[in-house]
């Protein structure tokens, strides 16, 4: 049961490869006197009006090591400015590692991370950024749990232009996870097991005070929020021009759950949501030959970003 989890929990993170970004000389802390690491990199010789804020996925790495954000995504308005802000406990002295389990993952990110302590964060640091007056436009991008970063970020702040959900999957966490068991188990017996055992886990998680926890590079505190966030809750409170994007063959997050809660949303006559769906893309982006779709994916975006400007 634990190899399936933690392979499952390091898939469910999106934008991965290497690069290293500028550091912007904004400093900020957190209550707890830790410092928020970030990152803001001009793109353009013309001072920036717009404000691209990137979310990576959910794996133990640096973001200032992610080409697939920093040299592709950043690409969606290629003269704003990109933000990109580490998860607690990680700078880019983090060595890149696309292990199952990072042999080097810091014990104060696996003890202290969740999405509800990302939001924080990126909040805190775009108000201090927007203080300046310089960005007129904050458009953020997050794929898989950077999608559910951006979308709580949308649904709490009044500063959010518009905003992009990648691969970020449907309503209910718990649900996430037995679909992909149930596409990654080499047989019936393997799933019922282990969709047992990660019953088990959840009810142990949710109806137990914190206790110490590593599984799959991730502590009590993400777990938790995990299991007991209701994501239609959170689009339900976004006002803000939001697309939705979700590949077809994800077999991380279900495509099918993403199609329930679009039709929620409509019921809802939530209007400010796009959907945008690629039958044959992906968790990673690529095709179901292997084929990258990112560029078609950025195009997308492109095209709807000119349309709510």
């Amino acid at each position: 049961m634990k190899s399936s989890l933690v392979s499952f929990a390091i898939a469910y993170s999106v934008l991965s490869t290497a690069q290293s970004a500028t550091a912007s000389d904004l400093y900020l802390e957190r209550e707890d006197g830790s410092e928020i690491t970030m990152y803001l990199k001009s793109q353009s010789s013309k001072d920036a009006t717009d404000l691209l804020v990137l979310i990576q996925g959910s794996d133990c790495n640096s973001v200032a090591h992610n080409a697939l954000i920093n040299e592709q995504f950043s690409l969606v308005l290629p003269e704003a400015d990109v933000l990109t802000v580490e998860k607690y406990g990680i700078t880019s002295d983090l060595v890149w590692d696309l292990n199952n389990v990072h042999p080097d993952c810091p014990v104060d990110y696996i003890r202290n991370d969740s999405p509800e302590r990302r939001t924080t964060d990126y909040i805190k640091v775009i108000n201090q950024l927007k203080e300046s007056g310089t960005y007129k436009r904050v458009v953020l991008i997050g794929g898989s749990e950077g999608a559910m970063v951006a979308n709580m970020i949308a649904a709490r702040a009044d500063f959010v232009t518009a905003s992009v959900a990648l691969n970020g999957g449907g309503r209910k966490f718990l649900d996430t996870v037995l679909y992909n068991i149930k596409h990654t188990s080499s047989s019936n017996a393997q799933e019922k097991e282990n969709t047992e055992g990660f019953s088990g886990f959840a009810s142990q998680v949710l109806n137990n005070e914190p206790f110490e926890l590593n599984m799959g590079d991730h502590g009590y505190t993400w777990w938790r929020y995990m299991l007991g966030s209701d994501q239609l809750e959170i689009l339900k409170q976004i006002d803000s021009p939001l697309l939705i994007v979700q590949g077809g063959k994800d077999i991380n997050v279900s495509p099918q759950a993403v199609d329930e809660q679009i039709t929620k949303l409509a019921e809802l006559n939530k209007t400010n949501v796009t959907y945008k769906s690629y039958p044959d893309m992906t968790h990673s982006f690529k095709s179901v030959t292997g084929e990258s779709m990112v560029n078609q994916v950025i195009t997308d975006i492109q095209g709807w970003l000119a349309q709510v400007e």
